[in-house]
């Protein structure tokens, strides 16, 4: 089973809503639900996407990993 067929009823018609207004950029992240079959083998990319889809904020635990990269003066 894929992460699309494992989706809850309400996250399934948000990824809907969304593929609707942006066609394009949505048809690559329901590709990437289809082929995988867990979340962890997401990219980086594809979970910031299905989050920004799905309002959640990745900022909390993504912006700390992006932190570790930063210059400090």
């Amino acid at each position: 089973m894929n992460l699309l067929e494992k989706m809850n009823a309400e996250e399934f018609k948000k990824l809907l809503e969304f593929k609707d207004k942006f066609p394009s950029t949505r048809a690559e992240l329901v590709k990437a639900l289809t082929e995988k079959q867990f979340v962890h083998q997401l990219t980086v990319s594809e979970a910031i996407d299905l989050s920004n889809t799905l309002g959640i904020n990745y900022a909390e635990f993504l912006g700390q990993i992006y932190n570790a990269f930063k210059s400090k003066p």
